[in-house]
């Protein structure tokens, strides 16, 4: 019995604890002068606070304002007291607990879910380089942070891009609810036509128009659904599930830069494309009334129709999911596994950098049914923004990067002008090569006519005609090496119409310029022969006129008798050498015109 009584006793001692915390947690008496005092004095410590952003938006300076709930002057004080625990308010509340959990816990319960002064400093200096176009950035960038509001510039920057850092404006806005937040959760563009009467945190729902009530009635056929009940709905949706690729149509055309045609951009037609994705979201009671309905029949559902081929929610994270576990790529660095904060813009990307993968059917569907000039955004091919990935594998595809950003064929006609240009490139290399060897070919031959074989000062300094020369040999081989690693580049892209166009071009130059050499030096050799017959019969010629008898002058040379013929023979010797040294010198010219490169 005294165990029981123990326990008894310890049931009721707890019940009693939770109780009196519960009691200080409610009852606590603030001095409401206290806040008025931290938030309106420039310099005090508590005034870049987010509970003290917050009270001067709810003093009138936002528009449209905010809810009631966010307003009481009891949770901004203990939000404040989370953010500056320091202050004597907070360190006196904290005393009225006599347990540090029931403290906390009741911080927890009832304080703002807002990021606290240095989280949201922190964020910006990370998110923000000075030159940054994100919103709130000009306000607070990694080089300086000055603004009062630290929690507004957070907000701007959170709602433009739910990066990394934006756990905690996610909270707020979750906990709060976008239509009672909207100057902190929504972009301008969907809260533009907001009023005092359209927050209702605390308030009874709004009296549904009479054709949401009956969209039968014959009167309704000519209804339209006010612009700025669509736009609460469609905040009411996109502050519920952000990620859906309605909300990201929404939020391109909040840039009203036509990335979007302007009829994708009428609230209607966006609410329909949200509501026929998740239609039992609160948001969509409205538009199913409207257009779901049976017998409805008002005319605005088929005049503003949802965007055609729009992908799910689902379908688009399920695609997105597939491609990044079999293929890494750009596209995919944004979504971790099972989050994926923008999926549509994921799979564009992703399609864009393999646009045969089989999951791009969705996208490529969503923007054939839809037009791709009218959402260019996810559709039109951007080469600035969408490159295609390399794949370390043969495969065949259109559209590949060569060598430059700007050299990428899109269609096949534009492929097959690529082909042509590459083959064209294997056989300038060859050739080029080819006239270097041509060109040393040459030269010996000038060399040999002329009679001229200078000895070198230097095996290492060229000299006389070889410095010209060697600069003509130098430029060319110049030329030719850099095309045939642009070859190697274009083969590497593992393009199988590609690499077959890089070994063509190689094959065509080969059928076209591997027997010029060898010819050429033929031609050459019969020139040379000629020139030292010739200049053997105008030595013969002088030779005999000098004796009165040319027949003599040759008895003498063939019997190899007198000064003058050994004269001839010598001159034969040398002929002979000239012509061995050319020959080596086309064997070389042969040589640096296959290898050189």
């Amino acid at each position: 019995m005294s165990g029981l009584a123990t326990s008894l006793l310890l049931f009721v001692s707890s019940c009693l604890a939770l109780s009196s915390a519960h009691d200080t947690c409610g009852s606590f008496s603030w001095d409401q002068s206290a806040l008025q005092k931290y938030c309106s004095t420039p310099g005090q410590e508590a005034y870049r606070s987010p509970a003290c952003s917050v009270f001067r938006l709810c003093s009138g300076a936002a528009s449209p304002p905010l809810g009631r709930g966010l307003c009481a002057t009891e949770r901004l004080l203990i939000t404040l007291c989370v953010d500056q625990p320091g202050l004597p308010e907070c360190t006196g509340f904290k005393a009225a607990f006599s347990q540090a959990a029931d403290h906390g816990a009741c911080l927890a319960a009832k304080s703002l879910k807002a990021a606290s002064t240095s989280a949201a400093v922190g964020h910006m200096r990370r998110a923000c380089s000075p030159d940054s176009t994100l919103p709130g950035c000009d306000q607070c960038n990694a080089v300086v942070c000055e603004t009062s509001d630290p929690l507004l510039a957070y907000a701007a920057a959170c709602t433009h891009t739910a990066a990394e850092g934006c756990e905690a404006h996610a909270a707020l806005c979750a906990q709060e609810g976008s239509a009672s937040a909207q100057v902190l959760c929504l972009p301008p563009r969907l809260r533009a036509a907001a009023t005092h009467s359209s927050i209702r945190a605390a308030d009874a729902p709004p009296t549904p128009d009479p054709c949401v009530l009956d969209s039968s009635a014959p009167a309704c056929a000519a209804y339209t659904y006010p612009d700025a009940s669509a736009l609460e709905d469609i905040a009411r949706l996109c502050g519920s599930m952000p990620d859906m690729p309605g909300c990201a149509i929404e939020a391109a055309c909040d840039k009203h830069d036509g990335s979007v045609s302007e009829r994708y951009c009428r609230p209607f037609t966006v609410l329909g494309t949200l509501c026929g994705d998740m239609p039992g979201m609160r948001g969509c009671e409205s538009y199913k009334a409207l257009c779901v309905k049976p017998g409805s029949v008002v005319a605005q559902c088929t005049q503003q129709p949802p965007i055609p081929g729009a992908p799910t929610w689902s379908q688009a994270r399920k695609a997105v999911f597939s491609a990044c576990d079999d293929h890494p790529m750009e596209g995919c660095s944004a979504c971790s596994k099972g989050d994926c904060p923008d999926p549509l813009g994921s799979l564009s990307a992703i399609c864009h950098e393999m646009p045969n993968m089989a999951v791009c059917r969705t996208l490529w569907g969503f923007c054939d049914a839809a037009g791709p000039e009218d959402l260019r955004e996810w559709c039109a091919e951007d080469s600035s923004r969408y490159l295609p990935s390399m794949i370390m594998y043969f495969h065949q595809r259109v559209q590949e990067l060569i060598l430059w950003k700007e050299w990428r064929p899109m269609n096949t006609a534009q492929y097959a002008a690529s082909i042509v240009a590459i083959v064209a490139m294997g056989v300038l290399a060859t050739g080029l090569k080819t006239a270097k060897g041509a060109l040393a070919l040459q030269w010996a031959h000038d060399r040999a006519l002329a009679g001229e074989a200078p000895v070198p000062a230097s095996i290492w300094l060229p000299s006389g005609e070889q410095v010209r020369e060697t600069a003509i040999k130098s430029g060319i081989m110049g030329v030719s090496l850099t095309i045939d690693y642009f070859n190697m580049l274009i083969a590497m892209t593992f393009n199988v119409g590609l690499f077959a166009a890089v070994i063509a071009g190689y094959v065509v130059g080969s059928l076209l310029f591997t027997h010029v050499l060898e010819n050429y030096g033929a031609i050459l050799h019969h020139r040379r022969k000629q020139h030292a017959l010739l200049v053997r019969r105008t030595a013969l010629s002088r030779d005999g006129t000098a004796n009165g008898d040319v027949e003599a002058g040759v008895a003498l040379l063939a019997g190899g008798k007198g000064g003058k013929a050994s004269t001839s023979a010598a001159g034969l010797s040398s002929d002979e050498d000239s012509e061995e040294q050319f020959r080596l010198q086309a064997e070389e010219a042969e040589c640096n015109c296959v290898h050189s490169a």
